[in-house]
């Protein structure tokens, strides 16, 4: 009997000895022995025209003060830094591991430790700041959503945002690096009037027919609402000049995708016939009190990270005209649609 129970002790042992190893795949065992460490290495990459708009828009023209003027007014929005990262890992299509960082650089990189497996990795950044865009349903892979703050108006962004998805197979007991580059998801209009010698009491720019959202995942724009963006003014008279821009998401690909957005907010009718694809409304307010509106129809698309720079005139009955091939103008004199104009 004592024979019998050494045997059975012995054969014991030798059981959790060829079970150990493993205990990695165990899903209810300790398994940080299993974690690799590795390095995640970002880099924030631009492509964007903005150099190229001033120089052929504004510096040939000898706008040169205009054109120093916006390229500070958009040196937060369009340059190669991230001031804040938000990492999602995911597996099955769930969100397994997130971190967030203060990057404040155009290049970092991060040590981290998971478990082997497959992961689907999607980072942002610049998000911390953006007052009206927001990561939304991120537990999921899919689901993953920048939305932008709804509203018949909204302001534009304040901050140039970047995203990245990438796959990857962490290896066990192998250090590795992954590189992940960033890239620009959203853009910016520009209006530069000349105002030279007419007298108008005010004006005001809206934009209008860009994307509401961003698919993390599948790097897809949404189209499901079509608010009017608020134009931020960079400057004010005496200054012979008006200067607007809108920072968005990129508009539509066609003028056939533009007409089937909904219209929300002021009275978006007009031009039609121009194959607009986005559009930029501008309300001059005379001497007399009359208003004159100009819809500015732009037939080229802006895609993520370009600037599109519109250069126009101001008549004076109110109207503005700009010279640019790419874009036509509908006017409407002593306009009456009860918009409220904000100040």
């Amino acid at each position: 009997m004592k024979m019998l129970r050494k045997l059975v002790s012995l054969f014991a042992i030798a059981l959790l000895l060829v079970i150990a190893p493993t205990s990695c795949t165990l899903i209810d065992d300790d398994r940080s022995d299993c974690e690799t460490s590795y390095r995640l290495s970002y880099n924030v990459t631009l492509r964007t025209n903005l150099v190229t708009q001033l120089r052929t828009v504004l510096r040939e023209r000898f706008e040169n003060d205009v054109a120093d003027l916006l390229e500070d007014s958009l040196k937060n929005i369009f340059r190669e830094f991230a001031h804040d990262v938000d990492l999602s890992f995911y597996t099955g299509g769930t969100r397994v591991f997130h971190d967030n960082h203060i990057m404040d650089a155009g290049q970092a990189t991060y040590n981290l430790t998971l478990p082997m497996d497959n992961y689907r990795h999607l980072a942002l950044a610049n998000l911390v700041d953006e007052e009206e865009v927001s990561l939304t349903a991120a537990q999921q892979v899919k689901t993953s959503y920048l939305s932008q703050v709804e509203g018949d108006t909204i302001r534009g962004h304040q901050t140039g945002m970047f995203s990245a998805r990438q796959d990857m197979e962490v290896i066990e007991n192998v250090d590795q690096d992954f590189y992940v580059s960033l890239y620009m998801v959203n853009c910016a209009s520009i209006l530069v009037v000349r105002t030279d010698n007419v007298d108008y009491q005010d004006m005001q720019v809206y934009s209008s027919d860009f994307a509401d959202g961003f698919y993390v995942n599948d790097s897809v724009f949404t189209h499901n609402s079509n608010p009017i963006v608020h134009d931020f003014r960079v400057t004010q008279p005496p200054v012979a000049r008006e200067v607007y821009y809108a920072v968005t998401f990129p508009s539509c690909d066609t003028h056939e995708e533009a007409l089937t957005l909904p219209t929300r907010g002021i009275d978006q009718t007009g031009a039609a016939e121009e194959d607009r694809i986005w559009r930029k409304y501008v309300y001059v307010t005379l001497p007399n009190g009359d208003v004159t509106r100009t819809v500015i129809n732009v037939r080229q698309p802006l895609e993520a990270g370009q600037v599109m720079i519109i250069y126009a005139y101001l008549r004076a009955d109110g109207s503005v005209y700009s010279p640019n091939v790419e874009v036509g103008t509908s006017v409407t004199l002593k306009w009456k649609d009860g918009l409220e104009i904000e100040g």
